[in-house]
């Protein structure tokens, strides 16, 4: 059965190949699927050669327009692969203790002010309370866990 939906637009990638044969993404408003409580205003709705992105295992999936680009920019690199979008969260939750490596190589110990979130970036990020610049968003990348003794965690 073909979507009757309208969609808002398409984009068609081959890369790399001579023959007709590409990917097409179909982007669509996530308005029009009113009976979603996800689907609010400003979201989307993709398909990539006629098969709905889920992440997750969820039936729908609604995107910001950078996650969109997102989705747009993994088709391109690595084609076929949401495999970021997919990554499992990290081991953290929130009030965790953790050492966090400042760029410049210090350590700071800190509590987490959150539990983590895949940012748009497709890292896995949580907020920490820095005394120099309040709350910030950081990479976990970036943290090691603590024990209830200040030890690190392996």
């Amino acid at each position: 059965m073909a979507e009757q939906r309208e969609k808002l637009g398409s984009v068609l990638l081959r890369i790399g190949s001579k023959d007709r044969k590409g990917r097409i993404l179909e982007v669509y408003s996530a308005e029009q699927w009113p009976e979603q409580r996800e689907a609010d205003t400003g979201l989307y709705r993709v398909r990539i050669n006629k098969r709905w992105v889920s992440i997750g295992g969820q039936k729908y999936t609604f995107f910001t327009p950078e996650q969109l680009g997102q989705v747009i920019a993994k088709e391109l690199t690595t084609p076929g692969a949401l495999v970021a979008l997919e990554r499992p969260a990290p081991d953290f939750r929130k009030g965790q203790w953790v050492s966090w490596r400042k760029p410049s190589g210090a350590s700071h110990t800190t509590k987490l002010a959150s539990d983590p979130v895949l940012w748009v970036d497709g890292q896995w990020r949580v907020l920490i309370s820095d005394y120099k610049h309040g709350v910030i968003l950081v990479c976990c990348d970036e943290l090691v866990s603590l024990d209830r003794f200040g030890r690190e965690v392996r």
